[in-house]
């Protein structure tokens, strides 16, 4: 592959695909994949953190395309069960990249939060729906810590396996705790 042919979103993908085989990521490895020299990698990105911001966003990205398309016409307790369900299943769709994107370092993230739009995207889809709850700004920023860790702590649980049980569906209990916790936004 020449580098007339590289591009960034080339690169991208292809070091999602080797994360997704739980191969290293490594500009050796991706120019391998994409048959060229990994020295053609630094003309788009200076490093591998940054290949990861920009995966981060990549990710987030897709997330939010998705979320789109799902809540349309949706609000209050509704779009927020969506926004849940969509996410994990996202997430759940697309799991080591999902570890890989919740592992990178949040300082690396900041230093690269003027090129991933996404990730404040997510942050006020949720807020919007939350404010089609009528609740202050306090109980709304609970909520939505809340929210997101039910969300991170099912698709950790569920992608590594740990609830199995046949007796209760995952996807149901995660739903019965969402609304449990929305029916006690007031406690927080």
């Amino acid at each position: 592959m020449t580098s007339r042919t590289l591009t960034t979103e080339k690169i991208i993908q292809t070091a999602m695909s080797l994360i997704a085989a739980q191969k290293p990521l490594t500009f050796s490895n991706i120019s391998r994949e994409l048959g060229t020299h990994s020295q053609a990698l630094y003309n788009y990105f200076p490093d591998v953190s940054t290949l990861s911001a920009s995966i981060d966003e990549t990710y987030n990205s897709g997330l939010v395309n998705e979320l789109q398309q799902q809540l349309l016409g949706l609000s209050g307790e509704e779009a927020i069960l969506k926004f849940a369900t969509v996410s994990r299943q996202y997430a759940l769709e697309h799991f080591k990249i999902t570890q890989f994107v919740l592992a990178i370092p949040r300082e690396l993230l900041n230093e690269n939060a003027a090129k991933a739009p996404s990730s404040e995207q997510l942050k006020s889809i949720l807020y919007q729906l939350l404010q089609t709850m009528n609740i202050d700004e306090r109980h709304r920023l609970n909520a939505a810590r809340m929210i997101r860790n039910l969300i991170i702590g099912e698709i950790v649980n569920v992608g590594r396996g740990w609830f199995t049980t046949k007796s209760v569906k995952e996807s149901e209990s995660f739903k019965q705790m969402l609304l449990l916790a929305l029916h006690h936004l007031d406690e927080l």
